[in-house]
């Protein structure tokens, strides 16, 4: 009879010894864990390189248009688009794509037509000078600067996205070249004579 009870009370102390239920719960949960944590960090480091390309994009065309020469030097400029490595710090302007476009608008058969006056270029191509705004990636006028004779610096600047962690899942979802942040951001001419950018001439009549 005691040999019985002692089975018994062997049995029921096993079958109820939860001490590896936690461990278990734990290494099925911590894979999700540690993505949910990596994932939060990168979509962190997203947001700030996204807000912080839009405030440099936007003191490039602000420096580019309150130049006090109106024919800015290549050294000008290239100092210029240098604002970028304090801006976007910590990030890495490596692969940086700046254009700088000064553009005009004119009155053409009751119309408003705008483009490209003059422009220059870092790691990128310029626009070609005359190109219609509207064509080839190029902005619409924008509705504040639809008058006869209206000058404006059109910025533009593209960065690649370099992840810290999951960079083979970057390229899944976003294709081979990963993720890429772009922008275009208009700004007035703040000179008292049109800004003809290095390599450039004076803006064209559009039709």
């Amino acid at each position: 009879m005691s040999v019985i009870l002692k089975r018994h009370k062997t049995k029921s102390r096993f079958g109820g010894d939860e001490g590896g239920i936690a461990a278990t719960e734990f290494a099925l949960l911590m894979p999700v864990l540690l993505l949910l944590y990596l994932g939060g960090f990168e979509l962190t480091r997203i947001i700030s390189a996204n807000e912080k390309l839009t405030l440099f994009t936007r003191a490039l065309g602000d420096l580019s248009g309150r130049s006090d020469n109106a024919s800015p030097s290549v050294d000008t400029m290239t100092t210029i688009a240098s604002a970028a490595t304090a801006i976007m710090r910590p990030f890495d302007t490596t692969g940086l794509q700046i254009v700088v476009s000064s553009m005009g608008v004119n009155s053409s058969n009751s119309t408003f037509v705008g483009g490209v006056c003059s422009s220059w270029a870092q790691n990128a191509a310029a626009r070609p000078a005359r190109q219609i705004n509207g064509n080839d990636g190029l902005p619409v006028t924008p509705e504040v600067y639809r008058t006869d004779g209206a000058r404006y610096m059109l910025a533009e600047v593209a960065m690649p996205y370099n992840p810290v962690v999951g960079a083979s899942i970057f390229r899944q979802v976003f294709g081979s070249n990963g993720l890429r942040f772009t922008r275009q951001i208009p700004w007035a001419q703040r000179t008292n004579t049109e800004i003809i950018l290095p390599g450039g001439s004076s803006c064209p009549k559009f039709k």
